[in-house]
């Protein structure tokens, strides 16, 4: 008796123990890629949860064998599976739709660059027992797999972050041929910003700066004297300081144009080789000079502006004068020269009369040169670099010497011309001056008084009588002796040629150009 109810009590217990839950995992699917990698897809009940676990193996990383928690984000027909990898957010998974029920699927995996192409495994997903997997997701998460691999770790951040940096110092090293070092202070950086930013990018514009000025065989020698060690910090605004060989710099979350903030402080800070005061940046553009000569005391200087923008000048070597630029729409080895029109050129290029500009021609590797006046091409041979260097460090440069420039020209009908030029220099475009005379023979007016308005130009001679009228709503007029005259307006620009050199004004005129002696 006693047997059977201990027997009845037995299976009344055992009757309330229930039996194991089922897990919480729906019908999973397998990706497999070109080279064994496999991702088995398992969704986490309820659907609606937007949960899923991931199971990759074959990809020879660190995610291998580990079956992960995402999170399923969806936009539009595109899927992507989202974790966290050292505290970070990381698309593990992305699904793209192409149209037509198409979909592609990329795995990502760490320490490789680009994405794993995948495709569904038919055989492999028939296979896949999804409650295994669960329940090695519940393993590796109770003995601390998953937190190891998930959570933050901020030595193995920084570790990676100096490593990074550590090949931008190794390259501007070799660049350089020096032996600089690199300090962080970690103090300065939070752990949201590590998990947010690059560090090594960040820390690394002075590297990459300095690596690029080594191109340069100045630059080079400056650093190699003037930088031993680079100090990176995060701040709230770009700042860089270079004392005793220490590089100090503090850069910005949201500071931007960092590259070249770094270049234009090393440029403009760091005293080039020749020291007495001297910055990189003046003996940069003196690096980059090209002087060429004729071998008869001629010389075209092209040197760099501060804006990396070439500027012409032209002398004898110890005197030079600057050659008036060019429209932007043109190189800085282009010039004006009316003198020397070559009409094979185009007539309108930009809104630009090319038949009247000449230019300082250079090969692609800056090893010739020639100065090209209209149709003539003059040989002129390249100045070795540092005696061109030294040649523009001493010689003395002067402004351009034109001093007018044609304004206005117009003719009656006895062929007179009437020639109205004004200040070559902007602060004086206001500054005119009146010629008149049959072509070749032309004769400067002295001015009595020059009225400038809304309704156009009035030019009165000394002598009272005489004015020269521009007016914008009629035809220019001369009064002589209160009898008109009218006028013919004929373009300027059209007729430079003619201008310079059959009025007869600017006969033997220099107008600073390198065709000035041709």
């Amino acid at each position: 008796m006693r047997a059977v109810v201990a027997m009845f009590i037995a299976v009344a217990v055992l009757g309330v123990v229930p039996a194991r839950a089922a897990a919480p995992v729906e019908a999973g699917k397998v990706y497999s890629g070109a080279e064994g990698e496999q991702v088995a897809v398992i969704p986490l009940s309820p659907v609606e949860s937007k949960k899923a676990l991931l199971y990759i193996q074959g990809s020879g990383t660190e995610f291998d064998g580990k079956v992960l928690p995402h999170d399923v984000e969806e936009s539009g027909d595109d899927v992507t599976y989202v974790t966290e990898r050292r505290g970070r957010r990381y698309w593990t998974l992305v699904v793209r739709s192409s149209g037509g029920g198409r979909r592609s699927y990329s795995l990502n995996v760490p320490g490789r660059r680009d994405s794993i192409k995948v495709s569904f495994d038919e055989a492999r997903t028939k296979a896949l027992k999804s409650d295994e997997v669960y329940a090695l997701h519940q393993k590796q998460k109770a003995d601390g797999t998953l937190t190891k691999l998930m959570a933050f770790d901020r030595k193995a951040e920084t570790a990676q972050a100096e490593q990074s940096l550590a090949e931008s110092v190794k390259s501007m090293n070799e660049a350089c041929g020096t032996s600089a070092t690199v300090a962080i202070d970690w103090n300065s950086i939070p752990d949201e910003a590590l998990k947010k930013y690059s560090i090594s990018s960040f820390c690394g514009s002075p590297f990459e700066s300095l690596r690029k000025l080594c191109e340069s065989a100045e630059a080079k020698k400056a650093i190699q004297a003037q930088v031993k060690e680079v100090a990176c910090r995060v701040g709230d605004a770009l700042k860089l300081e270079v004392q005793a060989g220490r590089v100090s710099w503090t850069t910005a979350w949201d500071g931007a144009n960092q590259d070249e903030f770094v270049t234009k402080y090393f440029t403009e800070n760091l005293e080039s080789s020749r020291g007495q005061g001297e910055k990189l940046a003046a003996r940069l553009r003196l690096e980059k000079a090209r002087v060429c000569t004729d071998g008869k005391g001629h010389y075209v200087a092209a040197i760099p502006d501060e804006e990396d923008k070439v500027r012409l000048s032209y002398g004898d070597g110890k005197r030079f004068v600057q050659v008036a630029p060019a429209p932007w729409v043109l190189s800085g080895y282009y010039f004006l020269e009316p003198r020397f029109p070559d009409m094979s050129m185009n007539p309108s290029f930009r809104g630009l009369d090319m038949r009247v500009y000449s230019q300082l021609v250079l090969d692609k590797e800056q090893t010739t040169c020639a100065v090209r006046c209209g149709t003539r091409t003059l040989p002129f041979s390249l100045v070795e670099s540092e005696k061109a260097q030294d040649m523009v460090q001493k010689a003395t440069f002067e402004p351009n010497p034109q001093k007018y420039v044609p304004y206005a020209l117009l003719r009656d009908q006895q062929g007179r011309y009437y020639l109205v030029e004004r200040g070559f220099l902007a602060t004086e475009d206001r500054n005119f001056r009146v010629s008149i005379g049959p072509k070749g023979n032309l004769q400067l007016q002295k001015m009595k008084d020059i009225v400038v308005d809304s309704e156009g130009e009035i030019f009165s001679t000394k002598k009272g009588e005489l004015r020269l009228v521009v007016d914008r709503n009629a035809p220019p007029t001369w009064i002589e002796n209160k009898k008109k005259l009218e006028l013919r307006a004929v373009p300027v620009a059209e007729n430079l040629p003619l201008i310079y050199n059959e009025l007869g004004v600017y006969t033997g005129a220099r107008l600073g150009t390198p065709c000035d002696d041709q």
